[in-house]
């Protein structure tokens, strides 16, 4: 059924190409002049983290071109934590693949884009939706995509932050002011106390783990997460542990949780959903996390993230803002990048060691001490 959608997906671009008074605008190497776009589309259709990453490209667009009309394109799943962003004037709904497809694609027409930036989306449906919105600049990322000439510029890949890949999007199109921070909704700018009935809110100190990721080879290990949960709350005493993840981790929660010896561990998986998370992690004074969204969340919300890296690398979508405040360990073992995910392993992962994480955690909450009593001097 799908090699007979993506016939008639290819089928339908052309036709369109060959009717349409749009033409594709080709930009030079230079870049656009800054010009009156009254309307750009955004793409960021995928998972969390690549959403929050994109943000700082979406406020950079709204700083440049004010009078513009801005639509964001996201996936269903993740609309509920960005609906109210103030950069975005409107939300469209991706249902993901080829899901609503003709639906989904009438609905960008009406945004009536000038401009369409895919800053990160699912491919191959991408450029064809975004061909078919009736947008006449159209601009993706490095990309090996079939529909890779519909583009008005083709990047060349080079070694930077994924942040600054998208913003290298704004910057062709013509935008002079941009940012780097990634961005939620005003409403995530305070804390809601109430949101932990356990563990007890009078806790004086909370640790949030992140034990799940999307990958198995980016995840540290459930009885090192157990141990590390142990010897914090040993050493550190007034200490809760909190468990955090999506219902489909609450098994790998459940599993460290057995494994440690402390009763101060907490398994919260799949009890916030995705427009509470944030008020979840705002608790936390360090959060121990894979390579996720959580992470990339905590890191937008200002909290304290150690953040463990093996196999995807920290420099190009570690913490990229208030950098102060968060620690970083990578690992480099084997190289899996010609190894199907499926078939990759933790190795790598396994090479960072519950006491250097320990030690990290515990120097992240010294500074963050003594930095209390900087200001409170």
């Amino acid at each position: 059924m799908k090699p007979l959608f993506n016939l008639m997906v290819k089928w339908m671009l052309s036709l369109y190409v060959r009717l349409s008074p749009t033409k594709i605008e080709h930009i030079g190497a230079g870049g656009r002049p800054p010009a009156d776009l009254r309307s750009i589309l955004v793409f960021s259709n995928t998972a969390l983290g690549d959403t929050l990453l994109s943000t700082p490209a979406i406020v950079s667009l709204r700083q440049s071109f004010p009078q513009a009309r801005l639509t964001l394109f996201v996936h269903r799943n993740m609309a509920p934590l960005f609906e109210g962003l103030e950069s975005v004037d409107e939300i469209v709904l991706y249902h993901g693949g080829y899901r609503k497809f003709v639906r989904t694609v009438l609905a960008l027409r009406r945004v009536r884009p000038q401009a369409a930036l895919l800053l990160h989306s699912n491919a191959p449906q991408d450029i064809p939706m975004a061909v078919l919105s009736g947008a006449s600049i159209i601009l993706k990322p490095p990309t090996t995509s079939e529909y890779r000439h519909y583009l008005s510029y083709q990047f060349v890949s080079k070694a930077q932050h994924v942040i600054e890949e998208r913003l290298d999007l704004v910057r062709l199109l013509g935008g002079m002011r941009v940012t780097t921070r990634m961005s939620l909704p005003t409403r995530y700018g305070r804390r809601r106390p109430e949101v932990l009935a356990q563990p007890p809110a009078g806790a004086r100190r909370i640790i949030g783990f992140q034990p799940g990721a999307a990958n198995l080879f980016k995840m540290w290990p459930a009885e090192n997460f157990a141990a590390l949960a142990d010897r914090l709350v040993q050493t550190l005493g007034d200490t809760e542990i909190v468990i955090t993840g999506s219902r489909k981790e609450r098994a790998l929660a459940r599993r460290i949780i057995n494994l440690c010896a402390t009763s101060h561990a907490h398994e919260l998986c799949g009890k916030f959903n995705i427009q509470e998370l944030p008020f979840l992690a705002r608790e936390f004074d360090v959060l121990v996390s894979n390579d996720t969204g959580t992470m990339h969340l905590a890191i937008a919300l200002g909290v304290s993230v150690l953040c463990l890296f093996g196999p995807t690398s920290a420099q190009l979508i570690g913490p990229y803002q208030d950098l102060d405040k968060h620690r970083v360990i990578q690992k480099t073992g084997e190289n899996i990048d010609d190894v199907p995910k499926k078939k990759r392993t933790d190795s790598t992962m396994k090479l960072i060691t519950v006491d250097e994480v320990f030690q990290a955690v515990l120097e992240m909450l010294r500074e963050q001490k003594a930095s209390h009593r900087e200001h409170a001097g």
